[in-house]
């Protein structure tokens, strides 16, 4: 159709007697590829803006840094102008009121050129504040992960590549840390969840892989959306906790970033509508229920004694393959699961199935890269699993354990000395 493909058919299990179109930009033609030679040809962060005017999609958050001391940001891309309506809902085709009038002119599209504070901190976070005069996209991450890189900036003042390293495997969550904060008011008269209460009092939302507040903080979480939300959402409550419409995109749900600063506000709020759940429970009642079920799962999952009730038991990465789906293949292609700690709200992101956390599909970066502008060959990478994709090679799974670890290998760019560390060399031939 004029506005794109027909998609009912990847929407299982809903009655649509109106045919449903997806207009997207990723189905325009683009040049990607010439933007990509020009954005490395570029000597500037000027000239690195004016490579970035052809990149059309996928909207991206590109940084960047010369050696004439300026930093920038820039979030290139076409996004629409509508007549009426923000495109997260759908919207009569026929009438004529909801099309794109065209795409937000590049001079408009969010960029910073040497912001005052001296540094950027970029995290899929929300890069405008309500004074700006176009429509975006409500699907920003959290802003956890955002405020935190700005905390160890702020605390350090002048960063090195040490300093960067410690900040990639940071799994400190200032969601967490505040969201349990807003439970200080909570009074309790039952035995079991007093000590648990007690845990978190001036917890820095460490969501470390072997301790326990980081299992209860989780699990509570989950548990406190669902009695919340289920009396007024019915069935649609599992959706706003994040579960997406279609197998195909299980964990495609913005919502799980959502809900989650939403359970925070809400917590702060003491007069919230959602405190009503129809049964005349009070807020604290209904903070407790959540950590009495958090308890039973946990006691369930990690075993009666709390000391055992860690993340990572729950919470597990498993290094996968698209011919490591089916047994036995699995053996020979899939690596773990490995206990890992962190969450979709740390730095070092390691963001699982919220609403359901007995799935476990670990999403994150598995590519770290410390760029030093002042002398490039002490630059540093690392990729996980390996660098090799042929399980039968020894670097098909050889940087797990050091990607773990926080440790990294030399990223070289002169070329005398990568032609000084070769082991091997790959050549193509047509």
């Amino acid at each position: 159709t004029c506005h794109g493909p027909i998609i009912n058919a990847l929407i299982e299990n809903e009655k649509m007697e109106s045919p449903l179109a997806l207009r997207w930009t990723a189905l325009e033609p683009v040049n990607t590829l010439k933007t990509v030679l020009d954005m490395n040809r570029a000597s500037s962060c000027a000239t690195f803006r004016e490579a970035l005017r052809g990149w059309l999609y996928p909207t991206q958050n590109f940084v960047s840094a010369d050696r004439q001391g300026n930093i920038a940001y820039s979030f290139p891309g076409h996004i629409p102008m509508r007549a009426r309506g923000d495109g997260s809902v759908p919207a009569p085709g026929w009438t004529g009121e909801y099309e794109w009038l065209g795409y937000i002119p590049y001079e408009e599209l969010p960029h910073m050129f040497n912001p005052a504070p001296g540094y950027i901190a970029s995290a899929n976070n929300r890069v405008v504040d309500d004074g700006y005069p176009h429509w975006v996209s409500p699907d920003f991450c959290a802003s956890s992960r955002a405020g935190r890189i700005v905390e160890l900036i702020e605390a350090r003042g002048v960063l090195g590549v040490e300093d960067v390293r410690r900040m990639h495997i940071d799994q400190v969550s200032i969601l967490a840390r505040e969201m349990m904060g807003a439970l200080a008011d909570v009074r309790t008269d039952d035995p079991e969840l007093v000590p648990i209460f007690d845990l978190f009092h001036g917890w820095d939302g460490h969501i470390s892989a072997t301790d326990p507040r980081a299992a209860i903080y989780e699990v509570f979480v989950q548990r406190l959306i669902a009695i919340l939300t289920t009396p007024k959402l019915g069935e649609l409550a599992i959706r706003y906790a994040g579960k997406g419409p279609t197998p195909v995109l299980s964990e495609g749900s913005m919502f799980a970033e959502h809900s989650r600063e939403w359970l925070l506000g809400t917590l702060a709020d003491l007069r919230s509508p959602w405190w009503d759940t129809g049964d005349g429970r009070s807020r604290a009642e209904l903070i407790c229920q959540a950590m009495r079920e958090t308890v039973e799962i946990l006691q369930k999952s990690c075993g009666p004694y709390m000391e055992n009730w860690h993340w990572g038991k729950i919470h597990t990465l498993t290094f996968g393959h698209p011919l490591g789906g089916v047994k036995p293949l699995d053996r020979i292609f899939l690596r773990g699961p490995f206990p890992i700690g962190g969450d979709g709200d740390t730095i070092w992101a390691a963001s699982g199935t919220r609403y359901d956390l007995s799935q476990v599909e670990i999403v994150g970066p598995p590519f770290r890269f410390i760029a030093d502008l002042g002398n490039w060959n002490n630059s540093l990478g690392m990729l996980v699993p390996g660098q090799s994709g042929h399980p039968a090679s020894p670097h098909y799974d050889d940087n797990i354990e050091g990607w773990f670890k926080g440790e990294y290998h030399p990223m070289l760019f002169d070329r005398e000395k990568v032609k000084e560390n070769v082991t091997d060399t790959l050549i193509l031939e047509p």
